[in-house]
């Protein structure tokens, strides 16, 4: 496999490319920003090594998920996939493992895990002079007990005081399709905003999440029951107030140390899906059949009209994900996957 130079990264082959980050805070940097850029536009894989102390800002994970990257960390001269803490003999075992059950003996992220709430939301808007995209991260961040955002910018540190025009100026000088733009709050919250260019007005994807460190002693099984009334207040805000084509909502776990929130290296339980609104035009699009849907999930029609928005909650008995599973087999799979190609295309 041939090896080049490369001013972005610290090995570069045809297949995958190496960042290494010796310090264990390992904020989603300048740096990084254009690694992750880069390998995206090359097309091969993005690999971040660390040590065993690491912890990855929500932004960064956020962004290595979107590129599809991975990670790896380094102790005593062996490496280790830092998601699962096994050890791997060659950088191509991250992504075609070999089965092996030798394990870094001090991994154990979940041990000090806060419960968070995750979101993912596309909605559309007008392309008018007075239109502005920072109100709906406000709403979700905010809705989701996770308080105003505070700070923005394309990478971490975040310097930029929260500024709904100079977010949308910023957005509107890349139309079509603009660059990911970081928010954060005071407590912890997280979000990144994308906007598109379409053809009748523009579509945001705001993704995020708020950690509920108050919520660190509760029961695993007892979270979804804590955390839906405020899960429900949100979305049916969020239909009612905006126009949302699609929104999910999920539990996920992250790491505190040092008041700071993140990604340790270890294991972490999957983001189990807990609400998913479906918005009117997505509705249509769909021809959602809504009485056979509330006969078999819990379904909450939201909005006057012929074509309302719909909101499903994963409170059944069954696994969250297989209530999920569930939910979008019974949507009309040709539609969803048209509706879905059609109206996001460009946004990231």
């Amino acid at each position: 496999m041939a090896t080049a130079v490369h001013p972005l990264a610290d090995e570069w082959t045809d297949e995958y490319a190496l960042f290494k980050v010796e310090h264990d805070r390992v904020a989603y940097s300048r740096p990084l920003w254009h690694f992750l850029a880069d390998c995206r536009a090359s097309e091969i894989r993005p690999v971040l090594v660390t040590g065993p102390g690491a912890v990855l800002s929500p932004h960064l994970y956020s962004a290595m998920t979107q590129s599809g990257a991975h990670w790896a960390f380094t102790d005593g001269g062996l490496v280790y996939d830092a998601r699962s803490g096994t050890r791997i003999r060659a950088i191509s075992d991250l992504w075609a493992p070999r089965d092996t059950s030798e394990r870094h003996p001090e991994v154990s992220a979940t041990s000090t895990a806060v419960p968070a709430v995750l979101f993912d939301v596309y909605a559309a808007d007008r392309a008018s002079d007075d239109t502005r995209v920072g109100p709906l991260v406000d709403f979700l961040v905010g809705g989701l007990t996770g308080g105003a955002p505070a700070r923005w910018g394309r990478d971490e540190p975040l310097t930029s005081g929260w500024d709904h025009v100079a977010v949308t100026k910023d957005a509107q000088r890349k139309m079509p399709a603009s660059d990911v733009m970081l928010a954060s709050s005071e407590t912890g919250a997280w979000a990144s905003l994308a906007v598109a260019r379409t053809r009748d007005g523009i579509l945001q994807r705001v993704h995020g999440g708020v950690p509920l460190p108050t919520l660190s002693a509760t029961a695993r099984a007892e979270l979804r029951d804590r955390v839906l009334p405020f899960i429900t207040s949100t979305l049916t805000g969020l239909a009612t107030q905006f126009t949302p084509r699609v929104a999910l909502i999920s539990a996920g776990m992250l790491h505190q140390a040092g008041g700071r929130f993140g990604y340790p290296v270890g294991g972490y339980p999957v983001d189990a899906p807990l609400a998913v609104l479906i918005g009117a035009r997505t509705v249509r699009d769909l021809r959602l059949d809504i009485p056979a849907l509330t006969a078999s999930h819990d379904v909450v029609v939201l909005g006057p009209g012929r074509v309302p928005s719909v909101l499903v909650r994963m409170t059944g008995r069954e696994g969250l994900w297989t209530q999920l599973r569930a939910f979008a087999y019974d949507l009309d799979q040709e539609r969803l996957a048209a509706a879905l190609s059609n109206e996001f295309r460009g946004v990231i």
